[in-house]
């Protein structure tokens, strides 16, 4: 993993350019792999979403 923030294109959507960036992980599509950087502001709306997501789904206590 490479936690260094790099300055570029975020991927997820936002559209910024020249932004400070973080690598999110890889993205696979039709056998091929690119590499997704995000912007710190989307960063956090998708780990707010997940959170979210997970809670929802947490499984009942036993």
């Amino acid at each position: 993993m490479d936690w260094r923030w790099i300055t570029g294109d975020c991927w997820p959507g936002c559209t910024r350019t020249a932004v400070p960036l973080i690598w999110l992980g890889l993205l696979q599509w039709d056998g091929q792999h690119a590499p997704v950087y995000v912007f710190e502001p989307c960063l956090d709306r998708l780990k707010a979403q997940a959170l979210a997501y997970f809670m929802e789904r947490r499984p009942a206590a036993v």
